[in-house]
């Protein structure tokens, strides 16, 4: 592994997501934005070329090492997927429907949820701002995905040996790294958030493929910015 990697990980997966963290807490003891609907979708835009433009990085870093993107995940990965693989995207989709009732399965629950999504600030609530919503739940499902799964624990499965304490470290430290990423959500969030990348980083460390996470991964995202837009709307 070159040195030019070892500081790609050093910078993406510890001065970023301490920075992201400090800079919560942070903000989180200020005024809290208004987040207009103009902010909102430039938001969308800038934070979607973001999370593009890190995983651009990473790729180019990748190619200029001579390392065939495939290794990042950017394939279909050693199939036939074996079983144990698949089954934890189906324990994960079975533990998000469990959430996803949790926070909309009575009036008292969907109007917690609303309060939380409102206390976000940033998530669309009428149709126009969904559709810019969804250029922002595709470069996450594709920036994030790269950078964190295929990145992040591919570097680790060649940096440490790969036992017992080398495997839970492969796939812990990329999870919470990503969870820090996201700690303006609340401690709550980044506990589920964490969950998630463990199991998605389990299904890549056994696969090798990025395109079943990236799917999801978009797909989850845009299941959020519709569930703030459905909540919205009942309260018109």
């Amino acid at each position: 592994m070159s040195l030019s990697l070892h500081l790609l990980f050093l910078v993406l997966g510890v001065i970023l997501p301490a920075f992201l963290f400090f800079n919560a807490r942070k903000s989180g003891k200020g005024k809290p934005i208004y987040w207009s609907p103009r902010l909102k979708v430039r938001m969308y835009y800038g934070n979607g070329v973001l999370l593009l433009g890190l995983s651009v990085v990473v790729l180019i870093f990748w190619y200029f090492n001579g390392r065939p993107l495939t290794d990042l995940g950017l394939g279909w990965g050693r199939t036939p997927y074996e079983p144990v693989a698949i089954l934890v995207i189906f324990a994960f989709l079975f533990l998000y429907a469990v959430d996803l009732f949790a926070e909309i399965g009575s009036r008292a629950r969907q109007q917690d949820t609303r309060e939380k999504f409102r206390e976000l600030g940033f998530l669309p609530s009428n149709g126009m701002q969904y559709l810019h919503f969804l250029f922002l739940c595709a470069c996450a499902g594709i920036g994030e995905e790269i950078v964190y799964r295929g990145f992040m624990i591919t570097y680790l499965q060649e940096v440490l040996e790969q036992h017992s304490w080398g495997i839970a470290a492969t796939l812990m430290i990329p999870a919470v790294s990503f969870g820090l990423a996201h700690i303006y959500q609340g401690g709550h969030a980044v506990a589920k958030i964490v969950a998630m990348a463990l199991l998605f980083g389990f299904f890549f460390y056994r696969t090798g493929s990025l395109w079943p996470l990236i799917l999801l991964h978009t797909a989850i995202d845009a299941v959020g910015g519709l569930l703030s837009w459905y909540l919205e709307g009942q309260e018109e």
